[in-house]
């Protein structure tokens, strides 16, 4: 485990003999790489302090400000007060910027393609052509000599709109439109005037119109004034029927109230500045993200800042080649061209029930995974089950060394009772909850991964082999072996996600909330849990009488009489609190066999 204090104790020294102008032990590239590893650490807040602190004065010294004077042992720096995002135009700002606007149309295709399919099963065509009108205006209007074209008719020999492909293409047009501020002002404005004047009038419209109404006030037989109106409309032709108009401007708006919602939602401009903890190894310290966020279903990495990460237990890696980069994904290798149109910059890697969407801006990239929100959610409700089962303390972690019996088992290898007996369990009684909590969750994730490969009686029986070894009943290793299937394989059910600031929990299952901006409360039994994001972005679970505790994808929180058990996915938050049984044990077996024997 790393030694954070001392490391940035040292960064502190080395920083100091540059100030005042010496060559640091171990020369400036040690400096630098220390640098950047403690820039990507998970630091605590008053270490982090400390770093940004000499950070600043080295990048100073960098610029050319002169050294500052100094003699003897460095005192402590003092702590940095807040520092605001960068909010001059630079490259990290254009292109956050960029890489939402390319998720944005991405989403927007896909809808527009959607709607495309819908609107074809309409016999009339009617929002088909309506769209097909609206791109070609919005096309034409940046050239010289602009003159809309109207909305074709049904029967318009020149159009082909029960073709699928054409369809898709219009639908494709008008995503192209929609990337840039300008495209959608002229998406906007022709739907204004398809809706103002879906066709252009003929000049004799209004006389056969004044002619048609004054035949019908004639006083004459119902035979004969018919035979003046076919008279009139003989004499006067006009090549669509007046009436049409009416009917185009229903479907356009329609077509409006369709579009209308998707053109609202583009991202607005972030007037330079990037938020708080939102980018990996970010060239601004306020906007660099301390660590992956696998809660999120997206991820920005700055790609100069580092060569690898790891994400939602995808390993990632990449280098330069040129101008582009060579990005591998779990063994899958795809080239990144930031030198392509914005349409052109988005590819898709292929995963296990899901699709990774890349979107790269320069020497950024935007990485989105695209999965069913509330499947992703229910499994991780299931695995925080079964982490919850692994933290339970009782008989000395007993769920935690019969996982690590079975996994030795499962694997081929004898049982090494030595290490696995009650006195093993000291180091964890010993250990920091967020250590504690990532030990279980890697525990959980090999004994699945194992599961997923072993037959289930195969499986059955090593849980049960290693119980009897550890002295605990075979009901102990049916709950293990059964909470580790489920989060294999049975995803939690959830309800729809609920609105509010305040909410009791109960262990009757898990209660679905929609988090916003404000704080929110949820009251387990006596005590309650507070969920907030600090000042870095982050969702912060505080509890009375503990530290606050960074909730990323899972959070366990284990306090006395109960556990809470806290899961995310985006800003769908999904939470339960339950309280322990007793472990079975082989000795309490035999105790309760004996009363009921001298009974």
């Amino acid at each position: 485990m790393p030694y954070w204090a001392e490391l940035v104790e040292l960064f502190e020294y080395k920083v100091t003999d540059v100030l005042e102008g010496r060559v640091p032990r171990g020369g400036r590239r040690s400096l630098t790489e220390l640098r950047e590893e403690l820039l990507g650490a998970p630091l605590e807040p008053a270490l982090l302090r400390r770093v940004m602190e000499s950070d600043r004065m080295f990048r100073g010294q960098q610029g050319g400000q002169a050294p500052l004077p100094h003699r003897g042992r460095p005192a402590p720096l003092p702590h940095a007060a807040w520092e605001a995002p960068a909010t001059a135009d630079s490259d990290e700002t254009r292109a956050w910027e960029e890489l939402h606007t390319l998720l944005w149309h991405h989403r927007a295709a896909r809808t527009l393609q959607e709607l495309a399919g819908h609107w074809q099963r309409d016999a009339t065509l009617q929002r088909l052509r309506v769209l097909y009108t609206v791109v070609e205006n919005a096309e034409r209007a940046v050239g010289p000599g602009y003159k809309p074209v109207p909305v074709p008719a049904a029967n318009d020999p020149l159009m082909d709109l029960h073709d699928p492909e054409v369809n898709q293409a219009i639908a494709g047009a008008l995503s192209t439109l929609l990337l840039t501020e300008a495209g959608r002002s002229q998406v906007r404005t022709a739907l204004s005037e398809v809706q103002a004047e879906p066709f252009p009038r003929h000049p004799d419209e209004d006389v056969l119109a004044a002619r048609l109404a004054a035949a019908e006030r004639e006083p004459m037989a119902p035979e004969a004034r018919e035979r003046l109106i076919v008279a009139l409309k003989a004499e006067y032709p006009l090549p669509r029927d007046p009436r049409e108009r009416s009917v185009i401007r229903v479907a356009a708006r329609e077509v409006a109230d369709q579009l209308e919602p998707l053109l609202d939602s583009a991202p607005s401009r972030t007037l330079g500045a990037v938020p708080h903890g939102s980018v990996l190894y970010a060239q601004h310290p306020a906007s660099a993200m301390r660590v992956p966020d696998d809660g999120a279903d997206r991820l920005i990495i700055h790609l100069r800042g580092a060569q690898a990460a790891r994400w939602r237990g995808l390993e990632l890696r990449w280098q330069p080649i040129g101008p582009n980069w060579q990005l591998q994904v779990d063994g899958q290798v795809t080239l990144l061209r930031p030198g392509l149109s914005p349409a052109d910059r988005t590819q898709t890697v292929a995963l296990p029930g899901t699709h990774l969407r890349l979107f790269v801006s320069g020497a950024y990239l935007m990485l989105h995974i695209d999965s069913q929100a509330a499947v992703e959610l229910g499994r991780r409700a299931s695995l925080a089950r079964a982490v919850s089962l692994l933290l339970d303390s009782q008989e000395q972690f007993a769920y935690l060394r019969l996982a690590r019996a079975a996994a030795g088992l499962l694997r081929g290898g004898p049982l090494q009772l030595d290490s696995l007996g009650p006195d093993s369990a000291r180091k964890y009684h010993a250990a920091t909850p967020d250590v504690l909590l990532a030990f279980a969750r890697k525990g959980v994730d090999n004994l699945s991964a194992r599961l997923g490969r072993t037959a289930p009686e195969q499986a059955a029986g090593a849980f049960q082999e290693a119980a009897a070894a550890l002295g605990l009943h075979p009901r102990a290793a049916e709950r293990l072996h059964g909470a580790l299937h489920a989060a294999l394989h049975r995803p939690e059910p959830l309800p729809e996600p609920r609105q509010g600031e305040r909410f009791t929990l109960t262990d009757e299952g898990f209660l679905s909330v929609q988090l916003t901006d404000d704080p929110l409360t949820l009251e387990a039994g006596p005590r309650g849990v507070t969920l907030r994001y600090d000042y870095k972005g982050e969702l912060v679970a505080v509890l009375p009488g503990l530290a606050p505790m960074i909730l990323h994808d899972l959070l366990v929180v284990r306090v006395p009489d109960l556990h809470l058990l806290l899961v995310r996915h985006g800003t769908w938050l999904a939470a339960t609190v339950g309280r322990d049984e007793p472990v079975p044990t082989l000795r309490l077996a035999e105790l309760e066999t004996g009363d009921i024997t001298a009974h």
